[in-house]
């Protein structure tokens, strides 16, 4: 309504001038009785229509810039989580009054919400452990929150315009995969100790996506840091231990398998003189007490030796088939005792002799051979051959042996326990049949050392299968 009699009014007072001027012009005797000074009253009465005219043409544009610049005020406003439209702006819009001293409230309420914008923004920074701050391309601080003051024990005024003093002493690397964020660690040595930093930077860009500036976030990770130290020391203390267990068991197995072997070459000795019955039952007792504990020392021995890394394989040629017959007639005797058979199979495909370790093998197959002789109390005990196609075009080849018994075979939560070291299939069989449970699992690690892999297969009252395959160099096929 303001504005429509503001019109109104401009428009009858142009009508009036306009009045005014026609009256002066239409009567001729009025331009005579003015002479001169009608000319001059003709040209203020136009001058002051086209000032007004003008003007009201002025204040239309001046208010139509005004309502636009308003309503992007209020669109702002309204995307604002203060902006909230109060009462005084309703009543104001409702009454109607001027546009500009609408558009001055307006910016008011802006301000204010920005103040309380920020307020809140600072509080949240303010609160935080982490240290914050902000500062230009040239490292000079532009912000900083009173984590950062603390932790540098200065006053927020001294600290602004000084140089940003998170340097890098470590990588600098991307921040979840943001290109524009970069994160690092910073080591700050001090009376009271050193102290860990991780610095994550922000770039902040204009609207030409040009840096005007960084957001740096620092967190002590002081605590970390010494933990992973001590876990260091703690894993070096561990690793060191174990060395010198490893050499510890080497040292004492070597110390102590040279005086069993003394005991059994003179129970041999002594077995070959003149002896009654009861005398040579008690030497071939210590013969096969002494047998058995060098076995066992052996088995100690090799198993302190893989921990450490000291086996060497050899690469030698030797016969697949002549170390199995080894194997048969070292078990012959005490498989004749229990009642066995003793049974190989052999593909004739296998080569008649091979470049590798038969040291290893032959070790291999006597753990395993021996465990089923031990575990099969009739039937048969079997070793068989084959070779492995191979993809590739190299020289080598893959042998799988499989040792089959038919004894009395493994559950399957049994079969999961074995290839452990000191684990047997049963707690009871330590105390029936002795060993260590070392065995198994210096099988399994010989064998991977060979290029292959170790399993077993095995049904309760129907026997087990153990099967590992190696990895060989070609040699000589077997004549027809």
């Amino acid at each position: 309504m303001g504005n429509l009699r503001k019109s109104w009014m401009v428009w009858a007072l142009v009508g009036s001038l306009v009045a005014a001027l026609s009256a002066i012009v239409l009567q001729d005797d009025v331009r005579e009785k003015l002479g001169s000074n009608y000319y001059i009253i003709s040209l203020a009465i136009i001058g002051c229509v086209l000032l007004v005219l003008s003007g009201y043409l002025w204040d239309v544009t001046i208010l139509q810039r005004v309502r636009a610049l308003g309503n992007q005020a209020k669109a702002v406003q309204s995307e604002d989580d203060y902006g909230a439209l109060s009462a005084d702006t309703v009543a104001s819009e409702d009454i109607g009054h001027d546009e500009i001293i609408g558009l001055a409230r307006q910016i008011e309420r802006m301000a204010r919400s920005l103040q309380r914008v920020e307020a809140s923004y600072r509080g949240i920074v303010e609160d935080q452990f982490d240290l914050i701050c902000r500062y230009r391309p040239d490292f000079t601080l532009i912000f900083v929150n009173g984590a950062y003051c603390r932790f540098f024990a200065r006053k927020r005024t001294e600290l602004l315009g000084q140089p940003f003093s998170g340097q890098a002493t470590s990588e600098r690397l991307p921040w979840k995969d943001d290109p524009a964020a970069q994160t690092y660690e910073q080591e700050i040595k001090g009376a009271n100790g050193t102290t860990w930093l991780q610095w994550i930077v922000r770039e902040i860009h204009d609207e030409n996506h040009g840096v005007v500036e960084y957001q740096a976030v620092g967190h002590d990770i002081t605590a970390r840091k010494m933990a992973e130290v001590v876990l260091l020391r703690a894993k070096d203390a561990a690793e060191a231990a174990n060395r010198a267990k490893g050499e510890f068991f080497a040292i004492v197995s070597h110390e102590i398998r040279n005086p069993i072997s003394g005991v059994i070459g003179f129970a041999e000795i002594l077995s070959d003189t003149k002896l009654d019955a009861e005398q040579r039952e008690y030497v071939t007792l210590i013969r096969n007490s002494g047998d058995s504990l060098l076995f066992l020392i052996n088995d100690i021995l090799d198993f302190s030796k893989i921990e450490a890394g000291k086996i060497e394989l050899e690469n030698e040629p030797y016969s697949p088939r002549t170390c199995i017959q080894e194997v048969i007639a070292f078990f012959a005797p005490k498989a004749t005792l229990s009642g066995l058979t003793l049974d190989t199979l052999i593909s004739p495909e296998v080569p008649e002799t091979v470049v590798g370790d038969v040291y290893r093998l032959r070790q291999i197959l006597i753990n395993l051979v021996g465990n089923a002789v031990k575990f099969t109390r009739a039937g048969t005990v079997a070793i068989h051959l084959t070779q492995l196609p191979i993809s590739d075009n190299s020289a080598a080849i893959d042998l799988k042996f499989s040792i089959v018994d038919t004894g009395s075979g493994m559950s399957s939560e049994q079969v999961a326990r074995l290839f452990r070291p000191y684990v047997q299939a049963e707690a009871s069989t330590t105390r029936k049949f002795g060993g260590t449970g070392l065995g198994l699992d210096i099988c399994k690690r010989l064998t991977e050392m060979m290029g292959g892999k170790i399993s077993v297969e095995s049904d309760v009252g129907k026997g087990s299968t153990f099967s590992f395959t190696i990895r060989v160099g070609g040699g000589r096929q077997l004549s027809a």
